[in-house]
């Protein structure tokens, strides 16, 4: 039986809490609020036409391709309707799905989708997971995190063949080391009813000769293909042609996306927000694929042509003429930044919705005047569920030492100390600090009296004064080592709750796997923690189990 509570998290984003808190501030940068929203955004999206046969026929193909089941397809087929709207949210491609957000983005999206479906019963709300592999950062995918039952936070990676260095995620092909994790998991977790099941459920994807991309939509559509995900991946050279014609305004208007871009990102710096997507000086808002397949990086150097920077130093120069034709003639040759992504999809898909973590909510920010320019109904831009879950052997840890789990969650790297400082036998520190004291207030006194009497002696009193400083920290860093040696057991449980809670110092959804919780309470454990989701998650949400 899950539990959720929630819990005050302090904004990760400035930008991203007004939006969410305090709309009057931002109503200038976005289309439409968090909140009350809908009805607005359902309208314009009305008003916009989507290649959608097109499109369903290119999903159709590539669920039959992942074994998706008759809900899947079914939406697929809606999507065709003129009546159906899309919820979207995306990721890249994380092996075993990635990081725990990863997940929570999907849930989010499948419980908005229900929801509004409720709220305009005379449309059809489809949950759309939109793939981003065409970025070539390995790193960002090739690993795994969770805790062994020594309580260590155990890593797995694929080494990255160098030769694939600059090749999109989406041309790769899964390592066979991947399949040597199976010994490690086996050797890291205690034997649980689960186990085998959740080993073999998050392998059997990444098996055979088959692509990162192929083995993640796999995955996902075991997961929530009973609840209706579709996944589209736009790498797919059956969508080029389908988003030519976003491709070709970024080329055709190239001048004007540069000044606009560049003019949001001074208003959110006037209004005190800093950018999230930092472009070049005249960069376009297209990669080019060399005969290799590797992205390069477009530019506009305005004077009418456009430079083509190669990956390994080299680059060609386009008329606009000719990186039109070749545009209408080889789409598959382009894809979108990160910035131009988010217009691609919704000029694919008839979005309504997007659900976006905290960075992601701050950049459409920037990116709302690139809808207006290129006449693309902008989403709703929703937040995805920030949850940290809470095993029991944890919180009878957290009782036990009297925690506050907003605290815990975010523990800094001082955090055990702070605690030992403050529930330790303080009488060490209490002398220390008041010894302190007493040396600053004489120190205060002799500064006034070597500014008046020979100011030359002011830098070597100040140096002094520093050395003594850094001398009380090094004395209170020992006292609270001191501690630690006495408080063996407590320090190990503390280091016990924030391993679990905040590992690494990081939010646990940004570093467990999934994997870990489906080892130990089920391979239906992503689907129960689905069920309990609230639809609104403005919040965090403590996950007791």
């Amino acid at each position: 039986m899950m539990e959720l509570h929630p819990i005050q998290l302090p904004p990760s984003n400035p930008l991203a809490a007004d939006y969410l808190e305090n709309f009057s501030r931002v109503a200038g940068f976005y289309r439409h609020p968090a909140t009350d929203g809908w009805a607005a955004a359902v309208e314009e999206r009305r008003g916009y036409t989507s290649p959608r046969a097109e499109l369903a026929a290119v999903l159709r193909e590539q669920h039959r391709r992942w074994g998706a089941g008759a809900a899947s397809l079914e939406n697929v087929d809606r999507l065709q309707q003129p009546h159906t709207l899309a919820v979207v949210t995306g990721q890249q491609a994380g092996i075993f799905g990635g990081p725990l957000y990863t997940f929570y983005k999907i849930m989010t999206t499948i419980r908005l989708a229900g929801h509004l479906q409720g709220q305009f019963p005379e449309f059809q709300f489809v949950p759309v997971f939109w793939l981003e592999v065409n970025d070539h950062d390995f790193k960002e995918i090739n690993h795994i995190c969770y805790i062994t039952r020594e309580n260590r936070l155990a890593h797995l990676s694929v080494p990255e063949v160098e030769e694939e260095a600059y090749l999109p995620i989406h041309r790769r092909r899964v390592s066979p080391a991947l399949q040597e994790w199976a010994q490690a998991l086996q050797e890291d977790f205690f034997d649980t009813e689960f186990k085998e099941e959740a080993i073999a459920t998050f392998l059997a994807p990444y098996s055979g000769d088959t692509t990162y991309a192929d083995a993640f939509a796999r995955l996902m559509v075991h997961f929530f293909g009973e609840a209706g995900l579709v996944i589209l991946n736009p790498a797919d050279p059956a969508v080029a042609p389908l988003a030519r014609p976003i491709f070709a305004r970024a080329i055709e208007s190239a001048e004007g996306i540069i000044s606009v871009f560049r003019e949001r990102n001074e208003e959110l710096q006037q209004a005190g927000y800093p950018d999230q997507i930092h472009l070049r000086h005249n960069q376009v808002l297209l990669f080019y694929s060399d005969e290799e397949f590797r992205r390069a990086r477009m530019e506009f150097d305005g004077k009418g042509q456009f430079v083509v920077h190669y990956p390994g130093g080299g680059e060609e120069r386009l008329s606009r003429e000719e990186a039109l034709r070749r545009c209408r003639e080889t789409p598959e040759r382009f894809s979108p930044n990160v910035a131009l992504r988010p217009l691609v999809q919704d000029h694919l898909l008839p979005t309504v919705a997007y659900v976006a973590g905290p960075s992601e909510i701050a950049y459409f920010a920037q990116l709302e005047t690139l809808y207006r320019l290129l006449e693309i109904p902008m989403p709703v831009v929703y937040p995805r569920h920030r949850l940290t879950i809470v095993e029991g052997k944890i919180h009878r840890l957290v009782e036990k030492l009297g925690l506050d789990y907003a605290e815990v969650v975010q523990a800094s790297p001082e955090f055990i100390g702070e605690y030992l400082r403050a529930h330790g036998d303080r009488s060490l520190f209490e002398a220390t600090e008041a010894a302190e004291q007493e040396i600053e207030a004489i120190l205060s006194r002799l500064e006034q009296t070597f500014s008046r009497a020979d100011p030359t002696l002011m830098r070597p009193f100040k140096k002094t004064r520093q050395q003594i400083r850094d001398g009380f920290k090094r004395l209170s860093g020992r006292i609270t080592r001191s501690l630690e040696e006495r408080e063996k057991t407590v320090v190990q449980q503390l280091e016990r709750v924030v391993l679990h809670l905040c590992p690494e110092r990081h939010p646990q959804e940004r570093v467990l796997n999934m994997i870990y919780f489906c080892i130990k309470y089920g391979v239906d454990f992503p689907h129960r923690l689905l069920e309990a989701l609230p639809v609104e998650s403005r919040s965090g949400f403590l996950v007791f189990l």
